[in-house]
């Protein structure tokens, strides 16, 4: 072989490995690629179970019952396709209505402004003319009447709500005519009689008709606009500016005296104590010449403490601060569910000279992960149901039985269950793949397990924290019926409301008449024995006053001493 042979022999053999380079090369390529085809499909398919678990909830939620009952698929199916006719329906007709808004637009003369005209100011109502009944109160003195005559009467009117009935009710103070000590023969004065003290002095609306509208509003989430419908076809116009000003001069009111009291004896005396939290919409500050901004967003949280009060407290976040101060003094139980926003309470800051809160988990919470993976077709969805149902079951034997012996025979009956169930959730989620609404549920019970094990420590923790639950749903109802809230300061008050309507409802009181009868004691109470105002004492409270003073709808309330 000459020396030309073995240099092309060479040549041939780098280019045979430059090619099998460039293929190998291209090889790798090509798996890359498959493999990221390979995550891109696997992320599309996760991406259309998800959309498919989500519309599976929503169908739920919009036609079928809500609790573990079975709902027909084929109902809802016929359903949807009614839905989908009657939206296409709307499309068509929103059109027509838009076109025919541009066409009279275009027609119409351009209007001169787009601010209504200021209704002229009336000023106060006279009340002395009004048509309705009149019940009369005549404030008199004995003591100046044995010195002096009659003099006659100052007259003044307020708005009464007496019997189911609106009526005005006329309060005549007296006027007497004395002689002057020490001076000229003859020479007189006139004194009027000191009137009773009044929570809101020279207010339009009695005590009974303020306690009227803040039960109409915030026990049964009548709005304002409404009410003054309603006002007004019993003759009794009254504007919807005037009772959202009352309202909250009396929820701030209460907010900085009573309900105040009402937390720092939860705070202090509660071993028990369960909250969750709602947002609402807050109107925005309006502001010359910018454009109109969206609501701002609150939140309102409820405290349940022990069967003694019913508290709600709104603050413009939701965060570990907040709670925090919130509970600033409680050394108990708290029942959440598993905000993070919490931990701060059972993990204070090393600086902290409080003891931590020990913070109780949610079965509820657990029980609604498992229960929309079990709307989605997840075995494990019904499984965790039956396990979590089977725990319920067992602790409803229980529920008569006094907290110490509760607590005994928990840890007998109720605690195999719960253990059997972190085992299983334990053993399944190490088999579980992907991130599912499955994972998630058994996810959530694994991280929550310490918390939820938690109530078989004390007799008197429940299951769940359905208790702050079920007192939101006012709120939430307020948010359906009005909306929004006018400012921070008119959500502040109808926090404090809220929590003595609730709290009176707790203890079987009549809200109308506690803040009716609060509302007239309140000025005259010492404000170190606010406490003994609040509907847990109230009946206590009441039975030492002279009930002749509180059954007239004007007069001065003797305090009793404290016990």
């Amino acid at each position: 072989m000459t020396d030309d042979d073995g240099a092309a022999l060479i040549a041939e053999n780098d280019a045979l490995r430059r090619a099998f380079s460039e293929q190998s090369a291209l090889v790798d390529a090509m798996r890359a690629v498959n493999v990221s085809l390979e995550g891109r499909n696997a992320a599309l398919e996760s991406a259309l179970v998800g959309h498919a678990n989500e519309i599976e909830l929503l169908r739920r939620k919009l036609f079928g019952p809500r609790s573990e009952r079975g709902g027909t698929s084929e109902l809802q199916l016929a359903l949807g396709n009614l839905l989908a006719g009657e939206a296409a329906l709307k499309q068509q007709l929103d059109a027509l209505v838009r076109q025919a808004e541009t066409d009279r637009a275009a027609a119409a003369p351009a209007a001169p402004s787009d601010k209504p005209a200021r209704k002229p100011s009336t000023g106060r109502r006279n009340l002395s003319t009004s048509t309705l009944p009149k019940v009369v109160v005549e404030i008199t003195d004995p003591q100046l009447a044995a010195r002096g005559e009659l003099a006659g009467f100052d007259d003044s009117y307020q708005l009464i709500h007496d019997n189911a009935a609106w009526k005005v009710l006329v309060r005549r103070t007296a006027k007497y005519k004395l002689p002057v000590a020490g001076g000229a023969p003859g020479a007189t004065t006139v004194l009027g009689v000191l009137a009773p003290k009044s929570l809101f002095p020279k207010s339009l609306l009695h005590t009974s008709a303020i306690a009227w509208l803040a039960v109409e509003k915030f026990a049964l989430g009548v709005p304002h606009y409404r009410l003054e419908q309603h006002l007004a076809d019993v003759g009794v116009p009254l504007d919807r500016g005037t009772m959202g000003r009352y309202m909250e001069d009396l929820g701030s009111t209460l907010g900085a005296t009573v309900v105040r009291a009402m937390l720092d004896d939860a705070r202090a005396t509660c071993q028990v104590l369960a909250t969750d939290a709602t947002g609402a919409a807050i109107q925005p500050v309006a502001r010359d010449g910018s454009p109109r901004r969206s609501c701002d967003k609150g939140h309102f949280f409820a405290i349940v403490a022990d069967r003694d009060h019913i508290l709600f407290e709104y603050t413009k976040e939701h965060s570990s601060a907040v709670v925090a101060r919130l509970f600033a003094g409680f050394t108990g139980f708290l029942q959440t569910d598993a905000s993070s926003v919490y931990d701060i309470l059972e993990h204070p800051p090393p600086s902290a000279d409080e003891a931590p809160v020990v913070l109780v988990g949610c079965w509820a919470h657990a029980r609604r992960y498992f229960f929309e993976a079990a709307v989605c077709k997840y075995p494990l969805g019904v499984e965790g149901l039956v396990r979590i149902r089977a725990l319920y079951r067992a602790e409803r034997a229980l529920a008569k039985l006094a907290p110490e012996e509760r607590q005994r025979e928990r840890l007998v009956h109720v605690g195999p269950l719960v253990d059997d169930f972190f085992a299983w959730v334990r053993r399944t989620k190490a088999t579980e793949p992907g991130r599912t609404l499955a994972s998630k549920a058994l996810g959530y019970a694994a991280n929550q397990e310490a918390e939820l094990r938690r109530f078989l420590l004390d007799g008197r923790l429940p299951l769940d924290n359905t208790r702050s639950e079920r007192a939101l749903r006012k709120i939430v109802i307020g948010r359906k019926n009005w909306l929004f809230y006018g400012s921070d300061l008119h959500a502040t008050a109808a926090a404090a409301i809220f929590s003595i309507i609730a709290s009176c409802r707790l203890h079987a009181l009549d809200p109308g008449r506690y803040l009716d009868e609060v509302m007239r004691v309140l000025p005259y109470w010492p404000r170190e024995r606010h406490v003994e105002l609040a509907p847990k004492y109230w009946l206590a409270t009441r039975a030492t006053l002279d009930s002749a003073q509180l059954d007239k709808p004007v007069a001065a309330i003797t305090v009793p001493p404290s016990a």
